[in-house]
This record gives C-alpha cells, structure tokens and sequence, in this order.
C-alpha cells in the first residue's frame, strides 16, 4: 500500500492494515468537536500499534539551497504539546468508534466472528482490531515521523527530549523517527516524493 503525506510517499506491507486517519470519515466527524488526530493509524500483524504522525520540515523549494531558518520552525514545547494531543485524541477516538459500533444490533451479533474474518480491510474489522490491540492489550505506540535539514539537530534533539519526558497512557515512549533512521525497514519504506 502506498500512501502520499506531507511531500513523503510511505510504503507499507500488503498484510499492515492501514488507515489515513485524518482523512477517514470517522475522523471528519470527530474533528468538529475539537479532535486532533494521527497522520496513520498502522496495524502490523504482530507488536504494538502505531500512531503514525508525519512532520516534514525538509526545506522543498528547489530555488532556495539552504536548511528551514531555524526562527520558522514550530517551538518545540509547542510542537511536543500538539503531538501528545493528537496522539490522546486519537486513542479517544478508537474508543468512540468501537462505542458506536456496539451501539448496532449486526456488529454485536458478528462480533464474535470478526477476529475469524479472512477479509481483514473492512471497517468494521480494522476498527475492532485497532481497539483491541490499543485498549485491551494495551499495546500502542505514538511514531513521529520527522524529517528535518542537517542544521535543524539542536531542535530535533529538544523535540525529542520533551516527547519522551510526556506520559503517555497506554504507557509507551514515543519514537521519533526519519528516512535515515528507520527501524521499521524494510516493513516501512518511506521516501521523498519527487516532483
């Protein structure tokens, strides 16, 4: 599955369950309230589920030969803030979601086939999934995939130091990720998308 985020084209396996979230229907409707939410919700076959949200703060205008100055990147406290609550709001979303399926006589009566359902990219059985790995094993994990220029380290390293001092429930430390230090390869391809 291929997906285009923020000037990156992402590459997933065929069995990953993906969903871009902040484009989903579910997420449409929940945005009204005041929801913030991930880039991708991504559900591998095995471990925890990520939250996926993509920064890219790479300078892309091929006129200009320099690094983002530093004075027009977000500050980080900021930044860390709005990860952290994109990440919250989204698990509470999953929660909403599962809610309003067993609010529906056909979900609660399947339920207890879903889980034996070969077809796995359906709705109804991406979301049950996705609630039972978040909120019943508890196995979830916030990724920032954050692209930078070179001379961004100093406020890359301090992004990075208040992400991971931010509790997080289910309880898991954040990973801040980019192209060049990716510990998902070769499950996660990810590269910049040429014009």
């Amino acid at each position: 599955m291929t997906f285009h985020e923020s000037g990156l084209v992402f590459r997933f396996p065929e069995d990953w369950l993906v969903r871009k979230f902040d484009s989903h229907t579910f997420y449409r409707g929940l945005s009204g309230f005041g929801f913030k939410a991930v880039d991708f919700i991504v559900l591998p076959p095995e471990g925890p589920l990520l939250l996926l949200e993509v920064k890219n703060y790479f300078n892309r205008d091929p006129r200009i030969n320099a690094p983002v100055p530093p004075e027009l990147l977000p500050i980080p406290a900021i930044l860390a803030d709005k990860l952290h609550e994109k990440s919250a709001d989204t698990l509470e979303a999953i929660l909403k979601i599962q809610r309003y399926y067993f609010r529906k006589w056909s979900y609660r009566l399947l339920l207890p086939w879903l889980f034996r359902l070969r077809w796995k990219r359906s709705d109804w059985v991406f979301w049950t999934l996705v609630h039972q790995r978040a909120h019943v094993d508890r196995q979830a994990q916030f990724v920032c995939w954050l692209e930078s220029d070179d001379g961004q380290t100093d406020w890359k390293e301090n992004l990075t130091r208040l992400l991971k001092a931010m509790a997080f429930d289910p309880p898991f430390e954040p990973l801040i990720v980019s192209i060049n230090e990716n510990p998902f390869f070769p499950n996660i391809v990810v590269e910049e998308l040429k014009s």
